[in-house]
């Protein structure tokens, strides 16, 4: 067996955020699969040698057997995610795939990490992830929403700053008001907020709020949202969380 499949972590934005390990992962590449934008965010790395199968939003699953089946009759494929792979990326999918195979049939496989938006967003605000810190989607696609705010509710009762993946869309909108809710139940209106919109993109935009005046309206399907926990505080331009700043009875 001479095939294999990276399954690859390009980081948050342009190529100044991914890892060596990544930049290597798909240059070596004979075939490169992905969604058509994290296609494009690896453009620089491309060339008249790889195989370049784009795909769309939807086609995860596909994607996945794609990679698998490239790889098991020999080829050396890169399966990229924005971020890291493994965060609500296409890892744990594959990986699932992968384990499905007959053994002498699998190809070998590797995940190669990669930043993600909640380390991208974190770095533009200071250091909000200084101490214990929960990231959750707010999706409902692949999740009942009973499950996502039962899993917030928890979160936002041990007072951890959390990260908010995949927020609001066009479809999905009247989740996050709900969100804001349940945080408001546990936590203090004058709670810092940002919104960061693009991370590490053209375009990056960032919103700093409170629980209190968050407007729903600036937030994207591009957005992460960072919620301060107990030990965040405004330090001069920065949002910071350190460890052991504040003490919960």
């Amino acid at each position: 067996m001479t095939g294999r499949l990276d399954i690859v972590g390009l980081g948050p934005g342009g190529p100044e955020h991914r890892t060596a390990a990544a930049t290597a992962a798909v240059a070596g590449a004979e075939v490169v699969i992905g969604y058509g934008p994290y296609v494009e965010q690896c453009a620089d790395l491309l060339h008249a040698g790889h195989e370049v199968v784009r795909g769309t939003m939807g086609e995860e699953a596909q994607r996945a057997d794609e990679a698998l089946r490239r790889a098991a009759t020999g080829a050396r494929v890169a399966l990229v995610s924005s971020g890291d792979a493994g965060v609500h990326g296409m890892a744990a999918r594959t990986l699932a795939r992968a384990a499905a195979m007959p053994e002498d049939e699998r190809p070998a496989v590797a995940v190669v990490p990669g930043v993600t938006a909640a380390l991208a967003a974190g770095a533009l605000l200071g250091a909000p992830l200084g101490d214990d810190f929960a990231a959750l989607s707010l999706s409902d696609l692949h999740v009942a929403w009973e499950v996502v705010e039962r899993r917030l509710t928890a979160v936002a009762a041990a007072g951890l700053a959390l990260a908010l993946y995949n927020p609001r869309s066009r479809t999905r909108t009247w989740q996050l008001e709900r969100v804001l809710d349940v945080l408001r139940e546990h936590r203090d209106a004058d709670t810092p907020v940002a919104v960061v919109t693009d991370a590490a993109r053209p375009g990056e935009h960032v919103a700093r709020a409170t629980l209190a005046t968050l407007d729903p309206e600036t937030v994207t399907m591009r957005s992460l949202i960072v919620v301060a926990g107990d030990s965040g505080r405004t330090v001069g331009p920065w949002l910071v969380a350190e460890r052991g700043a504040a003490v919960v009875a």
